[in-house]
Order: structure tokens, then sequence, then C-alpha cells
């Protein structure tokens, strides 16, 4: 990701154990965020254990985003992601832009769109 993007990490829990079935989700979802003008999307690394020497293995349902410059995305994206989870009537997905998280379900009532409303302020948008 380049440096000049504004990055987000999204984690989707599928609401199920099956990892097969995360994967297939998450896939989903990232054919859907390639429809909107997102400068990177990039499967996210876990890091490794303290003390070994591996380089990270692909940390399951796991982004980065780079939203571009500007951060005008970020409205976009939030959106996309509610109405993915909307259509599918079950899961979460968190979104973490530098130390500030929420988490989005889908479920739109009013406190999660107030939360919502709150988190694009304190981002500008």
């Amino acid at each position: 990701m380049a440096s000049e993007e504004i990055p987000v990490r999204l984690v989707l829990d599928a609401g199920d154990d099956d990892p097969e079935y995360a994967e297939e989700q998450l896939q989903y979802l990232i054919e859907e965020l390639r429809g909107i003008d997102l400068a990177s999307i990039d499967r996210a690394q876990q890091a490794p254990p303290p003390g070994t020497r591996g380089t990270g293995a692909l940390e399951l349902g796991a982004l980065l985003i780079g939203l571009g410059s500007s951060g005008s995305l970020l409205p976009v994206l939030v959106g996309l992601v509610q109405d993915w989870l909307n259509r599918r009537r079950s899961g979460t997905v968190r979104l973490k832009l530098g130390d500030d998280e929420i988490e989005l379900t889908a479920a739109t009532d009013e406190v999660q769109q107030r939360a919502l409303d709150e988190f694009l302020r304190r981002h500008g948008q």
C-alpha cells in the first residue's frame, strides 16, 4: 500500500465457524469492493509469533484497503459494507482507521446509525 493512501483495516466475521464459508463470504465482499474506486485492496498479514522467523500468514477475514489520499471514499466504503451486511442479514465487519474503530452489523437501528455518523464526522466526512 502506497504511503499517500489512507489505510483502512476491514475484518469480516461471517458469523460461522467454517473457515471455507468465511473465505467465500470475504471473496463476495472483495468483488463488491472492486466496484468502487479504491486505491488498493490487499489481504492483511498476521504478525508472526514472537521469537519466530516467519513472515506471517494471511489473517482470516482481514483486508487492508487504501482509500487514496483524500479519504473521500470512506462514506462510500461504509455504505457498501452496510448494504452488503444488510443483504446477508448476518455477520459483522469491523473498520479501523488509525486508532478509531467501528463495528457494523446487519442491524439498521438508530443507535448504530448514530455511531456511524459520529465515526464519519471524526474523519471529516
